[in-house]
């Protein structure tokens, strides 16, 4: 089983400069390798393999590059992995085509895929050409480490993501029975509704910090370009954003751990959602965006793996909110903004508790076969 950790590092000024050296070195290799890809595909419409890139790259370090040999190899060899990723990505039709990594991005990052250490006794953390990183280890792990990825966020902090492959073996997915079985719906007003009737508000942390960020961007807006107060103020904007991702992250691993951790329930039934078409409606997009569906439903299903338990998804055009769930009959319209209905049959329905109760309905009826799609 792969796990993910991420740990808040405390690099001393002399480490600091150094991981700086690694952006810089990891992005110049990554744009290197994308822009002689596409030369070699424009004059012969080719591609370039990996293997012949890292025979480039290994040739340029002894010839024109000779400070790349400050930063430790392996980051460079990561980098023009994740181009050749990104390239298969592309072609699988699951991501756009790469593009060049700016200098001046939000975020920096390297990988170091060997020759890590930790020691969470003395709180230090071992990396090629970095040795002895302070570091915050508020949970410890045992298992082989496989990656760390170092990022620099927006904020200016610095954080460690350590991926380790524990001994443990995923366990087998429990039997799918109908009264272990809820459904889940997902909204804007309520962030989470369960068929037997239970709520969960929607914090909003974003647009209830909207106020707030937009007086601290204004104030940015009218500062003088490449000045010193305006990277001050650029810093402020980003700590304010990083709070509200904080408090989304937080909420939504709660959330997913008590339904994956603590609930009785064996099996999660939840609809296949196209969030990414969904946000494209201008009026409700930042909304959604604040709600963190997508963090919430990939939490509750590697979560739900991890404890043996079942996350069924159903179909994105299944109608969960105009089927009566007492008499199965679907309602012609329902705007957004009734939320509660009377169906002809006598039946009076909440509209997100129906559609949560539908929701299990339509999966418990899929054919064995669909049931476990997540």
């Amino acid at each position: 089983m792969l796990k993910a950790y991420k740990y808040r590092i405390y690099p001393t000024k002399a480490q600091a400069e150094l991981m700086e050296k690694h952006f810089g070195c990891v992005r110049h290799i990554y744009n290197w390798a994308l822009n002689l890809k596409q030369v070699h595909y424009q004059e012969t419409g080719k591609s370039l393999s990996k293997r012949v890139l890292q025979d480039l790259l290994v040739a340029s370090k002894k010839l024109d590059k000779p400070w790349l040999t400050e930063v430790n190899s392996q980051s460079l060899l990561a980098s023009l992995l994740n181009l050749d990723n990104a390239f298969g990505n592309f072609f699988k039709k699951i991501a756009k085509f790469p593009r060049f990594k700016k200098k001046h991005s939000s975020y920096q990052s390297f990988q170091c895929p060997q020759h890590v250490e930790v020691n969470f006794e003395a709180g230090l953390l071992n990396l090629p050409k970095i040795k002895n990183i302070p570091t915050k280890f508020h949970c410890t792990f045992s298992g082989k480490i496989k990656t760390v990825t170092v990022k620099r966020a927006p904020s200016g902090k610095y954080f460690a993501s350590i991926l380790v492959e524990d001994l443990e073996a995923i366990p087998m997915p429990a039997l799918i029975e109908q009264d272990k079985t809820l459904g889940l719906d997902i909204g804007i007003r309520h962030f989470l509704i369960d068929s037997e009737g239970n709520k969960i508000e929607n914090p909003k942390y974003f647009l209830n910090t909207l106020k707030k960020l937009r007086a601290q961007q204004r104030t940015l807006s009218r500062m003088k370009k490449d000045s010193h107060n305006r990277a001050k103020q650029k810093l402020k904007v980003a700590i304010l954003h990083e709070k509200v991702a904080n408090k989304r992250y937080d909420f939504v691993h709660q959330i997913s751990a008590k339904l994956a951790d603590k609930n009785q329930a064996t099996s999660f039934a939840i609809e296949d959602l196209h969030i990414k078409g969904m946000v494209q409606n201008h009026k409700l997009a930042r909304a959604i965006s604040d709600c963190g569906w997508r963090m919430f439903l990939n939490a509750l299903s590697y979560k739900c793996d991890w404890n043996g338990k079942n996350v069924i998804k159903i179909g994105r055009f299944a109608a969960s909110s105009k089927t009566c769930s007492a008499c199965g009959v679907k309602q012609e319209k329902l705007p957004l903004s009734i939320q509660v209905w009377a169906c002809s049959c006598g039946a009076q329905h909440d509209r997100d508790i129906n559609a949560a109760i539908m929701i299990k309905q339509f999966s418990l009826a899929q054919p064995p076969g669909q049931c476990a799609a997540a």
